[in-house]
């Protein structure tokens, strides 16, 4: 007997990560060994891949590619040739599966047995953390780290259409169909996908062949349009973010990925006033982006490639520009900020060149404050930021890791830099103060005396 769920890895050379995937796995699939298989697609790595299967007592269906081939070649070798499972679940080796997510996943396949499609709710999770989280705390993240959410809808879900997933609350429903893990579908989709699909042998991010880049959504949006699906609110897996080799490109993919796969969903029976609500959404989260990789183009590869591909079509649209020109605003707010801190620390600098800073707040401006002015990192000796997001992952190039506030304490510092929000100077002099007795701090409220 076949199992019902298939949960399929893709992966290159990246074995650490696959190691704590499969230990992590381990745990959470007690008891339902019956029900489901692990499928672990190898893309022909060079690294101990091969070794980190052959040490998981998990019963594994391992397969490896003969050459390394494009990731969508390497998705339909675990889900055309490997998994032998009625229903398939894709997941990267970088992401984090929740505790209690697969029992949901096989509630929602028993409650709804009729349907090919049950959309998973999901948030997002630093890479560098994941493993933290996996030997730690039991793979049971944060409260903080759940609150932010692709769906803002609670609960389970029978919705009359796969179209209907974009009516649900969402701060960005153009991204719902963008990830390769938001959803459990029949395994015939991806056998079926093989004549739908031309992918290339791409792996750096830089591709253009929608292919390449959401091959998920176009198996499976046209087939299910019109068709009920089954939907998961409580989320079943936090996406690892912020380790991709290809992460150059990721806003491309964004703006462009998504731009080609609605364009191409206009010619499918998906249908059109949905299809409205994701343009619109689309609009404000490229009118954000673009202006993003204009602002730090060696960040960001692929301008050249939206600005001729996509953004004549946007420039059509007025929630474009308005989330361009918000997005300008802010910025422009930013960099003055910055300014303004810098100012402020230059003269102390100059008069006292064994200064040692402290940096709070590390999204926004105090990235922006050593990027801008990195001879400023000579003096920094703590960097903290109230949100466990930061928290233990390296802070730029400085060798220094964010740390929790609470160890301000410990610090022998001079100078605390509060590179935060206006709204938020004043309860963080506050704690400072009850940390240290004598304390200097620069904000943008002015400097002061602790």
């Amino acid at each position: 007997m076949s199992a019902k769920l298939s949960i399929c890895i893709p992966t290159l050379n990246r074995a650490a990560l696959l190691e704590d995937m499969l230990f992590h796995l381990c745990r959470l699939t007690a008891d339902l060994e019956d029900r489901l298989e692990i499928v672990v697609a190898d893309n022909a790595s060079t690294d101990q891949t091969r070794e980190v299967v052959e040490a998981c007592p998990l019963k594994i269906r391992y397969g490896r590619q003969t050459t390394t081939v494009g990731f969508t070649k390497n998705v339909l070798f675990a889900t055309t040739e490997l998994a032998t499972g009625d229903y398939i679940w894709l997941v990267g080796d970088d992401d984090l599966i929740l505790p209690g997510a697969i029992e949901l996943i096989l509630e929602s396949l028993d409650k709804a047995p009729d349907v090919d499609y049950h959309y998973l709710n999901f948030g997002w999770v630093n890479a560098q953390k994941r493993g933290d989280i996996i030997h730690q705390q039991q793979g049971q993240p944060d409260p903080q780290l759940m609150k932010r959410l692709q769906f803002n809808q609670a609960g389970w879900l029978r919705l009359a259409k796969i179209e209907d997933l974009s009516r649900l609350p969402s701060d960005n429903v153009s991204a719902a169909f963008s990830g390769i893990f938001c959803f459990v579908v029949k395994k015939h989709y991806f056998e079926d996908g093989i004549a739908v699909l031309s992918p290339s042998d791409s792996l750096d991010g830089s591709s253009t062949n929608m292919s390449d880049c959401f091959p998920h959504a176009m198996i499976t949006l046209p087939p299910l349009a019109g068709k009920p699906v089954a939907y998961v609110g409580t989320p079943c897996l936090l996406q690892g973010v912020n380790g991709w080799e290809w992460g150059s490109y990721a806003y491309k993919n964004m703006i462009l990925g998504t731009y080609q796969l609605f364009q191409w969903l206009e010619s499918t029976a998906f249908d059109s006033d949905s299809l409205k609500l994701l343009w619109e959404s689309y609009f404000q989260m490229a009118g954000r982006l673009f202006l993003r990789m204009q602002e730090a183009p060696e960040e960001h590869s692929g301008v050249e490639l939206v600005l001729e591909n996509a953004i004549p079509f946007c420039a059509g649209s007025e929630v474009f520009w308005h989330a361009f020109l918000a997005e300008s605003r802010m910025f422009t707010e930013l960099t003055l900020e910055v300014e303004i801190l810098a100012n402020q620390l230059k003269p102390m600098l100059a008069s006292n060149p064994e200064v040692r800073l402290g940096l709070w707040g590390i999204a926004g401006r105090g990235t922006q404050l050593i990027k801008q002015h990195p001879e400023l990192a000579n003096h920094l000796i703590w960097v903290t930021d109230k949100s466990l997001e930061y928290q233990q992952l390296p802070f730029l190039d400085t060798g220094l890791t964010i740390q929790p506030p609470e160890t301000l304490a410990s610090q022998q510092i001079d100078i605390l830099v509060i590179a935060t929000r206006r709204d938020f100077i004043s309860e963080v002099e506050a704690f400072a103060s009850e940390q240290m007795t004598s304390l200097e701090t620069v904000s943008l409220a002015g400097s002061s005396s602790l």
